[in-house]
This record gives structure tokens, C-alpha cells and sequence, in this order.
């Protein structure tokens, strides 16, 4: 019998997976629906004029994140190298945002505790889901 915690992390996993394909989409497709509403009209036009190799990082990671999580509900053992990529992904973008964007993502928000908290919980997050998966392999949990 599975343990439960691993389905709590599997459903956990998935859901990240679903907020980051959505706020992918949404961006890439310039829908102001959901969380985006709230955002202020220089934060939608900065997101709207990415570079396409952002955009194609950002698609890739999503990608990784959805069907990783998927795939560690399921079992199945492909999720630990796709949850490891999506996480290489996230930093990959953070690294672009935060250093070589213009102008950079904390500047655009404007500073302050809360930006880079949020980014560190987000990336935190990523890294606990790929952990997980990777421990849950060693175990024999994922196939």
C-alpha cells in the first residue's frame, strides 16, 4: 500500500504544475483572466514583450512541472528527471530576470522583502517536489 504522504505531494506537485502551465498560458497568450488582473499595466506590457527564448524556457518548465507531477502521482519514474529539469528551468528564468532583464524583475515590482521572498518560496518549492521524487525513487516508491 502507497503512503499517503506520497499522494499529498503527488497532488501538491501536480498543482504547481497546473498554476505554472496556466500562468504560462495566460501570459503567452495575453489574457488578463485569473491572478493577472491584479497585475499593473507595466508588469503585463514587461511580461508581454519577453524574449521568445524566454518564452520557450518558461513553456519548457511548465511542461516539466505539469506532467512531472503527473507523472509522480502515477509512479512512474520519468517525473524525478522531469521535475529536476523544470526546477534547472525556474532558476534559469530567475537567473534572466533578476540579472540580465531590462529593466529587472525586482526593479519592475519595485523592490522590497516580499518579491524576493515569493521567489525563494516558489524556487524552494520546486526543489522540495524534485527532492521528494528523487527520495521516493530511492525507496521504490516511483517505478
Amino acid at each position: 500500500m502507497r503512503r499517503w504522504h506520497f499522494y499529498v505531494m503527488g497532488g501538491i506537485a501536480t498543482l504547481f504544475g497546473i498554476l505554472s502551465m496556466v500562468e504560462y498560458v495566460l501570459v503567452s497568450y495575453g489574457l488578463q483572466l485569473g491572478w493577472l488582473e491584479f497585475y499593473p499595466p507595466d508588469q503585463v506590457a514587461w511580461l508581454t514583450s519577453l524574449p521568445g527564448w524566454v518564452h520557450g524556457v518558461w513553456g519548457i518548465q511548465a511542461t516539466l512541472a505539469l506532467v512531472g507531477g503527473l507523472c509522480l502521482l502515477a509512479h512512474i519514474r520519468s517525473s524525478v528527471w522531469m521535475l529536476g529539469l523544470s526546477f534547472v528551468g525556474l532558476l534559469a528564468l530567475y537567473v534572466w530576470a533578476l540579472v540580465f532583464a531590462s529593466p529587472t524583475l525586482i526593479a519592475l515590482v519595485g523592490g522590497g522583502a516580499i518579491a524576493w521572498v515569493t521567489l525563494g518560496l516558489v524556487a524552494l518549492l520546486s526543489f522540495l517536489i524534485y527532492l521528494y521524487a528523487r527520495q521516493e525513487k530511492q525507496v521504490g516508491e516511483v517505478l
